[in-house]
């Protein structure tokens, strides 16, 4: 199920930014980074593969430091040529509105994303912003520094974004809510809602027209 998490539903945003990590360049980010920084996330996980073949995954993602745009400490896929993936999973009860992220080219220059999509916990595609074509990642120093997206998209269980396969586009600032499943009325809770209003509404009506209101 996809969906807009309700207006209503004013929540902490949680943002991964690795601005803490002290790595060197093409650092391992550790596999647990993230996972404590809200109460109801159950986890944060950090893979790359080969496209086409997922059971290739190395579990982890590499760190620059500088020259994607003006983003300072990114995340990109271990080696050249792979899709980088970040899955953010919720604890029990609660989905994932992913909100926005930031992606620059390196080294400050404009790059093209082949792969750039969001995916459920089963590996289905529920967004694709490379679809119908490649899509364009700023960093050039003399126009768009960075590219910044906002999909602002619901999941009831995991919610993993997919990039690739250039490692020199670089994702940060991964920005997020935790979102109790309960409070996302499914659709069919909106048909139901939607009939007992028609229905009252025809009441109201009928009662009108004999005189007793």
């Amino acid at each position: 199920m996809l969906a807009l998490a309700g207006a209503g539903l004013a929540r902490a945003a949680v943002v991964i930014d690795f601005q803490d990590l002290t790595l060197a360049d093409y650092g391992i980010i550790p596999t647990t980074y993230g996972s404590n920084l809200d109460p109801n996330l159950g986890g944060v996980r950090y893979r790359s593969f080969s496209p086409g073949n997922p059971s290739s995954a190395t579990a982890y993602l590499l760190l620059w430091n500088t020259g994607y745009g003006d983003l300072t400490k990114v995340a990109f896929p271990s080696s050249n040529g792979l899709i980088g993936e970040i899955s953010l999973i919720p604890a029990a009860g609660y989905g994932v509105r992913l909100l926005s992220f930031d992606m620059a080219g390196w080294p400050n220059a404009d790059r093209t994303n082949s792969v750039m999509r969001i995916v459920d916990g089963d590996g289905k595609v529920v967004h694709d912003f490379a679809a119908p074509g490649p899509a364009t990642i700023q960093g050039d120093a003399n126009g768009p520094p960075r590219s910044t997206f906002a999909p602002n998209l619901f999941l009831p269980g995991t919610l993993a974004f997919q990039w690739g396969t250039d490692w020199n586009i670089g994702l940060d600032n991964v920005r997020f809510e935790l979102v109790p499943v309960a409070s996302i009325p499914e659709p069919a809770t909106w048909l139901l809602l939607g009939a007992g209003l028609a229905v009252i509404a025809a009441g109201v009506r009928r009662q009108r027209r004999r005189g007793r209101y």
